[in-house]
């Protein structure tokens, strides 16, 4: 993104989200968060800077950080032991997670990392090798397809194009190694965001058994802290993905559905939301995000 245009968009976002965490996002973090609700929120790659200010502004107003542990204790029971608790994961394990660990052992902070095998051999996930290689792949290869299509066409398609992205430049790492984790999961609980993040609901049956149960076997392999719990790539998934997960080791699937956990009435466990606090905006739209009212006006945004 061009600097010029993420400055602009940065100011007016946290701009709009001042006016919907003051006038709304503020009274329901803070006065109608009880023992009922779980703030569900995740990273990717955020900054020190992002990262710490959440984390400052979650202790000062006594929300209860759980860990995974913690939770599924929480969602089974349908009640929380504090009167404000939220739950913090991180999806595709990037290099520069690593250096959020002093700010986790500073304040105290547990965390789920949801982990795409793959990419830790690879250095990056599928879709961004294919990105930054697309311009390379011959006209024939694509058969007209777009950068913006690579979410929706046919596994086997996308298999084949990173395949062949693979093939046009070196990958620089922008996901840890194996060794990293490893390292890493002695502070962290680990789950699993399959094998190679693809698409599930454009996958066959038989791949997305293979990318669910591949990828925890990996990981319990590499003997991490690991436990039963699921993110779907991208967040995407339908009936018949939630059918093979649930016949699968799996406990628990997170979702990207932007809303506030309410054990009331969220009581599938393989459809649990989560808030995505992205990685460079301002602290007032994160907290907008983080209230679920920044969802309901800007709709994948």
């Amino acid at each position: 993104m061009n600097f010029v245009i993420y400055k602009l968009r940065f100011l007016l976002g946290n701009a709009i989200g001042f006016l919907l965490f003051f006038f709304v996002g503020k009274n329901i973090l803070l006065k109608k968060i009880n023992s009922n609700n779980i703030v569900s929120i995740y990273f990717h790659n955020p900054s020190l800077k992002v990262f710490e200010k959440i984390i400052k502004w979650l202790k000062k107003n006594e929300f209860n950080i759980i860990s995974i542990t913690e939770f599924q204790k929480s969602f089974s029971q349908k009640r929380c032991v504090s009167k404000r608790t939220v739950f913090i994961s991180f999806d595709d394990a990037w290099l520069g997670n690593i250096n959020l660990l002093h700010i986790l052992d500073k304040y105290s902070v547990p965390i789920m990392l949801f982990v795409p095998t793959q990419a830790l051999k690879d250095g990056d996930i599928w879709i961004n090798i294919v990105r930054k290689n697309f311009k390379k792949i011959e006209k024939t290869e694509k058969l007209g397809l777009r950068i913006k299509d690579l979410k929706t066409i046919p596994n086997s398609k996308a298999v084949e194009l990173y395949e062949i992205a693979l093939t046009k430049s070196k990958v620089k790492r922008m996901i840890m190694s194996k060794e990293k984790l490893i390292k890493l999961s002695k502070w962290v609980s680990i789950g699993s965001h399959s094998v190679t993040h693809p698409i599930l609901v454009n996958c066959t049956d038989d791949v997305i058994k293979y990318e669910m149960q591949k990828s925890y076997s990996i990981l319990k392999s590499w003997q991490l802290n690991l436990h039963e719990v699921f993110a779907y790539p991208n967040g995407s998934y339908n009936t018949n993905v939630i059918s093979i997960i649930k016949n699968s080791c799996y406990k628990y699937a997170f979702t990207t559905k932007p809303k506030i956990i309410e054990l009331d009435t969220d009581n599938n466990s393989y459809t649990i939301p989560r808030i995505c606090i992205p990685d460079h905006f301002g602290m007032y739209e994160n907290l907008a995000r983080m209230s679920g009212i920044w969802s309901r006006f800007f709709k994948n945004i």
